[in-house]
């Protein structure tokens, strides 16, 4: 709640080149880029900062440790990307965690893992969090924590002139494929409009996945799926990357969600600690700077809190 390149093309050649997709760098559970920082790339190590506001409430596990190990899946600009010929990750999700490890004195570590492999990690212990722009759910909600830090509405990006006829309706999709990244919360809502379109007499509406956001987009841009869904926050960012060849039009079916960062279920005092962090970054203004930075003012969630969805 990636997120300038002008097309996804041109950035996957770019990050070939650098050793590969970011998926196909990726083994097991996800590959640490130990060298990468919210910066780009430095490998300075930084310290545990015992002077900082709220360094007492970290549990004595992550001081003993003297890092924080946090999961992303940087494809997705402005919230979580690594810009062509970089091998560090950006993004307002970068500088929110950044800004609360900063409260609590402790440096991030950032982790680069398939999205459909975050909450496998966050559950065996593998990180100690993860922000990658997840979608807060109460199923969601039986494996991991959320603390919900922002407030996200969902569109349709289609090709320029709507060739389908795709609708804002939950029927007004049918036979049409829908892309998303494996793991993500689409399948909902595919389900949704296939069954409102089955319920008619009409073809289902079909979801395809993909390894990750620039793959999906491609397959957009080509006319090999006919419509994607998309945070109405970072419009702006895949008509611009895809050289204006998309348009949005309302997802009349679904609500703003909340969108947070997971901790293990386990780990409450983290989660707490972190929680408090989020609050004061709020106080001080540093959220709502992050948010101005990237343009993305329209997610701002004046009151964060702990598994907010309530279904």
């Amino acid at each position: 709640m990636s997120f300038s390149r002008t097309i996804f093309a041109r950035r996957a050649a770019a990050t070939l080149a650098a050793g590969g997709l970011a998926m196909l760098a990726f083994t097991g559970c996800g590959v640490s880029d130990s060298s990468a920082t919210a910066a780009g790339g430095s490998q300075k190590a930084a310290a545990l900062d015992e002077k900082a506001p709220l360094f007492k409430l970290l549990p004595q596990k992550v001081k003993d440790k003297g890092v924080l190990t946090v999961a992303t899946q940087p494809d997705f600009e402005p919230a979580n990307f690594t810009p062509a010929g970089s091998t560090g990750i950006q993004g307002y999700n970068v500088d929110l965690m950044e800004s609360m490890a900063k409260q609590l004195g402790i440096p991030v570590k950032w982790e680069k893992v398939p999205f459909d492999q975050i909450l496998i990690g966050m559950q065996s212990g593998k990180f100690d969090a993860a922000i990658a722009g997840m979608t807060d759910r109460k199923k969601r909600q039986e494996q991991v924590d959320f603390i919900d830090y922002q407030w996200a509405g969902t569109v349709f990006m289609v090709q320029k002139g709507n060739p389908k006829g795709i609708t804002s309706a939950v029927d007004g999709g049918c036979g049409v494929k829908i892309g998303d990244v494996k793991g993500s919360d689409a399948h909902r809502l595919v389900d949704m409009m296939a069954a409102a379109c089955t319920a008619k007499g009409k073809p289902a509406t079909e979801l395809i996945s993909f390894p990750n956001s620039s793959d999906k987009n491609l397959a957009l841009t080509s006319g090999r799926i006919d419509a994607i869904f998309w945070p109405d926050m970072a419009v702006s960012v895949i008509q611009r990357e895809t050289g204006d060849k998309l348009e949005s039009l309302p997802v009349d079916f679904e609500e703003k969600v909340y969108l947070g960062m997971t901790f293990n279920k386990a780990q409450t005092e983290l989660r707490d600690a972190f929680l408090t962090a989020l609050k004061a970054i709020h106080e001080d203004g540093s959220y709502d700077e992050v948010l101005k930075k990237w343009h993305v003012e329209v997610i701002d969630l004046d009151t964060p809190g702990i598994n907010l969805a309530k279904k």
